[in-house]
C-alpha cells in the first residue's frame, strides 16, 4: 500500500517511494558503506521509528493519541505490530493476525477467552481492536469508550443502552464491568460471581455506603433460593418501575 499510493504526491520526488520513509538517498548512493547516510528502521530507537511513521499517520483519529498510549509508554514501536515490507495481513500490514498478535504481549488475557462463557475472539467473530484502540485513548485499557466504559459494549448490546426512565446507576458510574467480566467468565452472561444474589448484595445491603437501597428483611438471601432477577428482571434499566420489576 505504501508504494501503490506513491505516498505524498505533494512533496515532490523526495517524498515519494522509498525516500519518503528512509530519507534522501543521494549520500547513501555515493557512500553505501556509511549507515548514517540513510534512515534505517532496524537500528533506530522506538521513539525515532514512531516519529517517522507519524509524519504521515496523523490524519486518522486512531493515531492522534499514540504518544500517550500504553504501547508507547512501554517502548513499543509501530514495527512491533506492523511491517511496511513484510506484512502478513493485508489490512494494516500487521506482522501477525489478531488475536495472536495481541497475545504476544497480553498472555494473561488469552486464558480468559477459553472460559466456558466468553466473547468470541478465538472464534474470529470479533477482534481485540473492536473494543480497544491499540494506538491510545483517553481512559484505561485504551477502550473505545466513554468514561463509564459502557459505550463500547452498546456497539453490540444496543438493547441495554436506554435511555431508561429508571436507570440502574452503577451502569452510569462504573459501566458494564461493574457486574460483567468483559473477556470471559465461568458464569453465564459473563457475571463476576457464581451466585447472582452475592453480586447484588455488594451494593444492596444496609451496611454499604453505595447509596443503593437495602434488601428488605422479608427477602431470604440463602443461596438455595431464587435469584434477584426472577422479580427484578429489568436489571439494566426500566421504563415502568423504579425497582426494576418485570
Amino acid at each position: 500500500p505504501h508504494w501503490k499510493t506513491t505516498l505524498d504526491k505533494r512533496g515532490g520526488p523526495s517524498k515519494q517511494g522509498c525516500e519518503s520513509c528512509h530519507g534522501a538517498a543521494g549520500a547513501h548512493i555515493d557512500d553505501p558503506g556509511d549507515p548514517k547516510n540513510i534512515f534505517s528502521f532496524k537500528t533506530a530507537s522506538a521513539k525515532e521509528v514512531n516519529e517517522r511513521c507519524l509524519e504521515c499517520h496523523t490524519a486518522g483519529k486512531d493515531h492522534m493519541n499514540f504518544s500517550r498510549s500504553a504501547h508507547s509508554d512501554n517502548n513499543l514501536s509501530c514495527l512491533s505490530c506492523h511491517s511496511a515490507h513484510h506484512g502478513v495481513e493485508n489490512q494494516h500490514l500487521l506482522v501477525k493476525a489478531q488475536p495472536a498478535l495481541c497475545y504476544t504481549c497480553h498472555q494473561k488475557v488469552k486464558p480468559q477467552f477459553n472460559m466456558p462463557f466468553h466473547h468470541r475472539v478465538e472464534e474470529g467473530l470479533i477482534q481485540c481492536t473492536d473494543c480497544h484502540n491499540p494506538h491510545g485513548g483517553f481512559i484505561g485499557k485504551q477502550l473505545r469508550s466513554a468514561a463509564a466504559r459502557d459505550s463500547v459494549c452498546y456497539t453490540c448490546h444496543a438493547d441495554k443502552q436506554g435511555p431508561f426512565v429508571f436507570e440502574h446507576q452503577p451502569i452510569k458510574t462504573e459501566g458494564c464491568v461493574a457486574c460483567h467480566s468483559p473477556h470471559g467468565s465461568p458464569n453465564p452472561r459473563l457475571i463476576k460471581t457464581s451466585n447472582l444474589n452475592i453480586l447484588c448484595l455488594k451494593c444492596h445491603t444496609a451496611s454499604t455506603f453505595s447509596g443503593a437501597s437495602g434488601t428488605p428483611d422479608f427477602h431470604n438471601q440463602a443461596a438455595q433460593y431464587q435469584a434477584c432477577t426472577i422479580c427484578h428482571a429489568a436489571i439494566h434499566g426500566s421504563n415502568f418501575d423504579r425497582h426494576m420489576l418485570k
